[in-house]
């Protein structure tokens, strides 16, 4: 847990993903919600928060400085939407225009703007 912390609080994770201190108590005891952890050889590289409201998942992601631009998030990210459960007909995550990368890894994974909210652009994709 503690390295999931540091992941969290690296400035250029936390300049666009924000966690409170009961943020994995709630991801662990919330039915919906579960978080994935990013592994590569065997060390934690980030992870990725799955939350489901009805037939629509919320996902968001963060990888560590030192695993960025590896592919990781891309294989991630697949794996995830791979195993997505049946009734899902829409995934949503929300990016701030000025994280580049996120938003060209999710234009790269097939999802379309569909909208925009402040600085924050909400990307989906339909299943």
């Amino acid at each position: 847990m503690d390295e999931l912390i540091r992941i969290h609080q690296e400035p250029s994770v936390s300049r666009y993903i924000s966690i409170s201190d009961n943020y994995f108590n709630y991801v662990t005891e919330t039915e919906g919600v579960v978080y994935y952890k990013i592994m590569t050889d065997g060390i934690l590289a980030g992870g990725i928060h799955r939350e489901i409201h009805g037939k629509t998942a919320y996902l968001s992601v963060c990888v560590d400085e030192k695993n960025r631009r590896h592919g990781i998030a891309e294989k991630a990210l697949k794996r995830i939407i791979s195993v997505m459960p049946r009734d899902v007909e829409t995934i949503e995550a929300e990016i701030e225009e000025t994280n580049a990368p996120s938003n060209d890894l999710f234009r790269k994974l097939g999802f379309y703007a569909s909208g925009q909210e402040d600085e924050l652009i909400t990307y989906r994709k339909l299943l």
